[in-house]
């Protein structure tokens, strides 16, 4: 047997193996990790709130760039999340909600959520 014989099969699954080894190339976007979306029992926007939330034991900075009552908390930082909801007139209310890696770990899987805040008694 001749060593091209022995050597062509090694070479052809160095090649197909390699092929898996391609680099991902991230992109340079931030993702936000949680969007929360705040309305009161007649689903109109809350807004003003104070929200505040912690990744692993890390604060994490929640902020509602148009008073639209959507909040976005955090950017690329994935783990569980504890959210917690103050709004003058309802009820303090405490989410938690896990973020997870997309496929290529390049990003978050931005987590969307809704919360109805219930107003408190007079």
């Amino acid at each position: 047997m001749s060593l091209v014989r022995l050597l062509l099969p090694l070479a052809l699954i160095s090649a197909f193996t390699a092929c898996g080894d391609k680099e991902i190339a991230c992109t340079e976007e931030a993702r936000s990790s949680v969007q929360i979306t705040l309305v009161d029992e007649s689903d109109a926007p809350v807004v003003g709130a104070t929200v505040t939330a912690v990744a692993d034991g890390q604060d994490i900075a929640c902020e509602d760039w148009d008073a639209s009552g959507v909040y976005t908390c955090g950017y690329e930082v994935s783990g569980v999340f504890v959210i917690s909801f103050e709004a003058e007139g309802f009820e303090s209310q405490e989410i938690e909600l896990e973020v997870s890696l997309t496929e290529d770990e390049c990003h978050v899987e931005t987590v969307q959520e809704t919360v109805v805040m219930v107003a408190s008694a007079a």
